[in-house]
């Protein structure tokens, strides 16, 4: 999850005291981390893009603690053009825009604005493949701009470097063309954004020109976002547009060009949700009256009324809140969680239990494993790409993940193992971790995975564990046969077959998925389908 360095001059500035974040911030689904010097350090849920700004958390607290009421944001009409060449569509196809004015930018605004763009494009913008966001100088360009592209001989100034490089250079040289390029691999021509004399703002989405740098000089700023899904720049477009409202700003409307239509950005529109108060009193799980609703989607940053049914005007900010199950969410917030009414449980269900299961993990602990949970949701790079897989055919891809390690259900147990061995490198040796868990195979199938990591472990070692758990759970009957697997170093894994049939495989995980996990000693794993071997979870 996302944190957030808060300047505690920059909070202030914005009506919010320290002690009032502290108190209030938890209920906003926040873990308070605390003060470091002059920052404050807040860690928010993904859900919650407009969260990631001093400026939205001052709004929001502001109004949960009732000193600000529903922030309607006024766009007014403005004259800035950008017009959009056809040959872009292949390449980055969308933009977006927005002017600023009024601004006084000083050290702590583009401190805050640093993070703000760097947070929203980690989160809601894929490392930048699906948005990146430009901030730019307006009075030191003219419009109107052309959104276009340009062959990978084409030179400007980037940001942070004092000569010309060509498109083709910034990719290989830039440390943001280092670190984004792959966007772009494959194209011949890449985007980029100019002014009317020719002047470039921006090379999307790797790097701004030097020539529209933000100073404490600047007092207008131009906004670009260009992407993949229109829908999704449009609503981080509202969200860093009413955050500089937030300091007294005025936003100026800016006309897009397509080569089909003509769109007016930002489109700052406060949509209209209704739901059933019987539908919201069944989830709380309480009664609550029409007044303390009100109030608490008051203190959530809602226009509400209370009849019949609960209707509430969204702030177009809001980009989470997509069912009516949001709504009653965030009316629990607002009444505070702390002050909710206590039951008891009115019904429960006694388990059975897996005996096999109790079994397999006094086995693996005896082997000196630790047991390990990780998520059923992973990465397609973790699945696939790190583990030199190619990443064809996934079975399950989340259409709108919260965050890029949530984009597929996990194929198999390993990969997560892989992931707990790198974040814990820094313990020491040997460590030896095992799952049971859920993968998705060609059904739903439950999975025993271990990760045996050590300055000497080899191919043996691994044998030796499989053949263990087989023999302890009463499989004598197996056969141990050769196998070839990407991941595994070659003719160092093996397949293990009971009665005919594969269930499982074993063996040294290769140098390279070592690397790519950022890993410095050998590492040996099994993963074993409990499935087939006749254990239903």
């Amino acid at each position: 999850m996302p944190v957030i360095r808060i300047q505690r001059g920059e909070l202030e500035k914005l009506g919010v005291k320290v002690e009032d974040l502290e108190e209030n911030v938890r209920m906003l689904g926040a873990d308070y981390k605390g003060v470091h010097g002059d920052e404050i350090l807040v860690e928010f849920f993904p859900d919650r893009p407009d969260l990631y700004t001093v400026e939205g958390i001052a709004r929001a607290l502001k109004q949960y603690m009732g000193l600000e009421g529903f922030r309607e944001y006024r766009v007014e009409e403005g004259e800035e053009r950008v017009i959009v060449d056809e040959s872009v569509s292949s390449v980055r196809p969308y933009i977006v825009a927005a002017v600023i004015r009024g601004i006084n930018v000083d050290e702590g605004l583009i401190k805050s604005m640093m993070d703000f763009q760097e947070k929203l494009h980690i989160t809601v913008g894929r490392k930048r493949k699906k948005i990146a966001i430009g901030l730019h100088d307006y009075d030191r360009v003219r419009g109107p701009f052309t959104y276009t592209t340009r062959p990978k001989d084409f030179s400007f100034v980037p940001l942070g470097f004092e000569e010309e490089m060509t498109l083709e250079e910034i990719i290989k040289r830039h440390p943001k063309g280092i670190e984004y390029g792959d966007i772009l691999k494959g194209h011949d021509r890449y985007p980029v954004i100019l002014d009317s004399e020719g002047n470039v703002l921006s090379f999307p989405p790797i790097i701004n020109g030097t020539l529209t740098q933000i100073t404490e000089e600047t007092r207008n700023i131009f906004i670009d976002m260009t992407g993949t899904d229109l829908n999704a720049l449009l609503g981080v477009l509202n969200i860093v547009a009413s955050s500089f409202a937030e300091r007294g700003a005025r936003i100026e409307g800016v006309r897009i060009s397509y080569p089909d239509g003509e769109v007016t950005t930002p489109i700052m529109e406060y949509r209209e949700m209704s739901l059933s108060k019987d539908y919201a009193k069944r989830l709380l799980g309480f009664d609550v009256g029409d007044d303390e609703i009100e109030r608490a989607l008051r203190r959530m940053g809602y226009r509400a009324t209370v009849g019949e049914e609960i209707t509430v005007e969204i702030p177009p900010y809001r980009l989470d809140i997509l069912h009516p199950v949001d709504i009653v969410e965030d009316i629990a917030k607002g009444i505070g969680y702390d002050t909710l009414p206590r039951r008891g449980l009115t019904r429960y269900h006694r388990g059975s239990g897996f005996e096999w299961e109790n079994k397999l993990r006094i086995i693996m602990v005896g082997l000196g494993f630790l047991e390990v949970k990780t998520l059923t949701l992973s990465s397609i790079a973790t699945q696939y790409r790190l583990m030199r897989l190619p990443a064809e055919d996934v079975p399950v891809v989340v259409e709108n993940p919260v965050s890029e390690g949530t984009e597929t259900l996990r194929i198999w147990l390993i990969p997560s193992l892989m992931e707990i061995l790198r974040k814990n490198k820094h313990r020491d040796l040997p460590q030896k971790v095992f799952e049971v868990g859920y993968v998705r195979g060609a059904s739903l199938e439950r999975h025993l995975a271990f990760l045996y990591e050590d300055s000497r472990v080899g191919f043996t070692d691994s044998k030796s564990i499989v053949e263990r758990i087989l023999e302890d759970l009463g499989f004598s009957g197996y056969e141990v046969v050769e196998k070839e697997h990407p991941s595994f170093i070659p003719g160092r894994v093996a397949a293990v077959k009971v009665g005919g049939e594969e269930i499982g495989f074993f063996g040294e995980i290769h140098p390279e998925v070592l690397e790519n996990f950022e890993i410095y000693y050998p590492v040996v794993g099994g993963e074993i389908n409990l499935e087939k071997l006749g254990f239903r979870g």
